[in-house]
């Protein structure tokens, strides 16, 4: 059986094998997600997200005989198809192109046929033929056969939130996973031919850092010229924010009025919420780049 390659040899000469690829993704996904509502279904989404990289375009491709070709929509294919894993496609599909619509139109869309006649983005795939590139994938020790869905196209017991969440933040944590895999592996190869998921180190947030931006949003409440009762409102939606963070971790949504002061309460609940039960991280996924600007620049004045 032929080795199929992830990534052409790097400066070492050291090439990257796609099995070792797609394990380390899956691995690291996993991570993210550690025993929280989602993880499975990362994993499965690490597993596929490269599955047209089985293809021998692709293949052809790392060899510079080849070039124009989507190798991740066939994963996201077989996401749909096999398990039902309507976020794990989503993901798999965005983490190249960015986040695409998950109506039925636009899931049509990932038919391998319809891919094969008219890509959306000029592109044609590694390989249309799912059967070849997960037998392809069997043979070199990749199954998907133990993963569950928790986002089914058709009902999920992990509930709204989640099917709103997971698709908007996985994208991004697949494409960081996945170079983390490739960097990883350049990295590691100048010292030894072994490779293996590398364990996130990202600190705990700390009291100072969760005490520093409460002050912060604090000043600014304080320092608000606000009518009466919008002040009041904004308070209640403070202490709500507080009252929550204290909760058992799960899925939890905010919905308040603009002008309400949401941006500072999300800010207070993950600080006090991460603190409280020792999280890794703080991840913030909004629509549209103005309104990420917007909130990147409150965020910003925190700690600056």
């Amino acid at each position: 059986m032929p080795e199929y390659l992830a990534h052409s040899a790097n400066a070492c000469g050291h090439t990257h094998p796609l099995k070792d690829h797609l394990r380390s993704v899956s691995a690291l996904a996993r991570e993210y997600f550690g025993d929280r509502t989602g993880a499975d279904e990362a994993a499965l989404a690490g597993l596929l997200h490269d599955l047209g990289k089985y293809g021998d375009r692709f293949q052809a491709r790392l060899q510079g005989k080849d070039s124009g070709l989507d190798h991740w929509s066939q994963g996201a294919w077989v996401a749909l198809k096999e398990h039902q894993a309507l976020a794990a496609a989503l993901a798999i599909e965005g983490h190249h192109v960015g986040l695409q619509a998950g109506n039925p139109d636009s899931l049509r869309r990932l038919l391998p046929e319809a891919l094969a006649h008219h890509h959306p983005f000029r592109l044609a795939l590694s390989d249309p033929d799912m059967f070849r590139l997960t037998k392809r994938a069997e043979a070199d020790g990749i199954t998907t056969k133990r993963f569950n869905a928790v986002s089914p196209i058709r009902g999920s017991s992990a509930g709204p939130g989640f099917r709103q969440c997971f698709p908007r933040s996985s994208p991004s944590k697949c494409a960081s996973v996945s170079r983390k895999s490739a960097s990883t592996r350049q990295e590691k190869s100048i010292l030894t031919s072994n490779i293996a998921a590398t364990a996130l180190s990202q600190p705990r947030l700390n009291d100072r850092t969760t005490a520093e931006g409460l002050r912060h949003d604090e000043r600014i409440r304080a320092a608000s010229e606000a009518h009466t009762r919008v002040r009041e409102i904004r308070e209640a939606l403070w202490q709500a924010a507080g009252d929550t963070a204290r909760t058992t971790p799960g899925v939890f949504t905010l919905t308040a009025p603009t002008g309400s002061g949401k941006t500072l309460a999300m800010l207070r609940f993950a600080l006090e919420h991460a603190d409280r039960h020792g999280l890794k991280r703080i991840v913030v996924a909004v629509p549209f780049l103005t309104i990420i600007e917007q909130t990147a620049a409150v965020y910003r004045t925190v700690w600056v």
